[in-house]
């Protein structure tokens, strides 16, 4: 997916497409949150899916990630798993709190995230 479909989805898109990839994502986890308390189409859903996938990749193959974009924040819930992204990079997250399209990827890549190396944040 290359063109952000949805303006509502827009500053997750640009996030996870031009700031993640060189191991930035200023606000991430709020955006995403903002993202979750809104009631979305079947095709901001499907595109919602889409840039969680490649979050939960990034954390996994990207070399280097910035500290401040792992900082989890203990204060919310485990369910909301974007505020848990260091637990996700350290492959300690709970996996069976991820949706089933993201648990299938982080359990696939849970081999590269141990060799990172990430201890959490």
């Amino acid at each position: 997916m290359d063109n952000c479909r949805s303006e509502r989805l827009s500053g997750y898109h640009e996030l996870v497409h031009y700031a993640l990839p060189f191991g930035e994502g200023p606000g991430l986890s709020a955006i995403r949150d903002k993202i979750d308390h809104l009631d979305l189409t079947p095709e901001e859903m499907r595109e919602v899916a889409e840039l969680d996938e490649i979050v939960i990749e990034e954390l996994s193959y990207r070399d280097w990630i910035d500290d401040y974009v792992l900082r989890d924040d203990p204060a919310q819930p485990l369910s909301h798993w974007w505020w848990h992204l260091g637990q996700l990079r350290a492959g300690t997250y709970p996996a069976e709190l991820l949706p089933k399209h993201l648990r299938e990827i982080y359990q696939q890549n849970s081999t590269q995230v141990a060799e990172i190396g990430y201890s959490g944040g």
